[in-house]
């Protein structure tokens, strides 16, 4: 299940510098809580998203716990655009961000937007200023943990 995860960075054009993002979708379904987001980069350049659901007896318990239909994936609402994170800087990943994470807030706000617009709000921050960014807190891992604890 990914976890919900909070950073905090000091904006500073050298050190964001490594920091990439990504457009993706969300499918709508529990089961994405549960899926592994691998995020690789040729050396061309070209960036490729996988995702691998992770689909076992105790994770098909938690998506079937309060629904009515047992042995689907879990939908709860429809496709939605997000961000994820492409590529990290060194202090992010001594927060335990890794590639694939999905951005859901941005300095205490949700964040609804593109890869660019994130990208774009995060360089027009002042030097200096601290930024404050929380992942995996979406729908999805949300109705996961909810349901896990029902199970």
């Amino acid at each position: 299940l990914r976890m919900p995860k909070y950073a905090v960075v000091t904006a500073n054009k050298i050190e964001m510098a490594g920091l990439t993002f990504w457009d993706d979708v969300w499918d709508g379904t529990i089961l994405d809580a549960f899926s592994k987001i691998t995020v690789t980069k040729s050396l061309l350049g070209h960036t490729t998203v996988a995702k691998q659901p992770l689909e076992n007896s105790g994770v098909q318990s938690v998506i079937d716990a309060g629904s009515l239909k047992s042995k689907g994936k879990g939908y709860i609402d429809t496709y939605k655009p997000r961000v994820l994170v492409a590529s990290i800087n060194r202090d992010l990943g001594q927060q335990g961000i890794v590639k694939g994470d999905v951005v859901s807030h941005f300095n205490g706000e949700p964040f609804i937007g593109t890869a660019t617009e994130l990208s774009e709000l995060i360089d027009s921050r002042f030097e200096g200023e601290i930024l404050t960014i929380v992942f995996n807190a979406d729908n999805a891992v949300a109705e996961a943990l909810k349901r896990r604890s029902m199970v």
